[in-house]
């Protein structure tokens, strides 16, 4: 009895196994994609909330409004995710340093300075943070 795979036999698991990884890569990839998208629209309007109001109470209501979309995002990504790959971890933690610098310096300079930009360029930063990050999540 001979196990030792012919060539060709060989060459048909490594294509196999290679199908196999990317289907897995883009399995994980998309719950991730979804948190992405869900909390940088969340915070991003939450920024441009702090933009715009004035009123501290209110601020505080639509920022908690924005955060309260993580709750949902990673019941999502938790359940759904397939695998926990290092690629995806290094994109997902990456992703989250942007999303917390960003956020955090918008409203730290709001408090400081209510007349400033700041915090629409921290929204402008946290948006284009989703599709490009969702695209590196999803690169094979």
């Amino acid at each position: 009895m001979n196990t030792t795979p012919t060539p060709e036999q060989a060459d048909e698991l490594l294509a196999q196994a290679e199908a196999s990884q990317t289907q897995a890569r883009t399995n994980d990839a998309w719950p991730l994609v979804t948190l992405f998208f869900v909390l940088s629209a969340g915070l991003s309007v939450g920024l441009v909330a702090v933009g715009l109001i004035t009123d501290n109470t209110t601020q505080l209501i639509i920022l908690g409004a924005g955060l309260a979309w993580l709750i949902p995002a990673l019941v999502v990504y938790l359940i759904k995710a397939l695998s926990w790959s290092r690629r995806s971890t290094a994109v997902l933690i990456t992703w989250l340093a942007v999303i917390v610098i960003g956020f955090i310096g918008g409203v730290m300079t709001d408090s400081f300075a209510a007349s400033t930009p700041v915090p629409f360029f921290a929204a402008g930063l946290l948006w284009v943070a989703a599709p490009v990050f969702s695209l590196l999540a999803l690169r094979r």
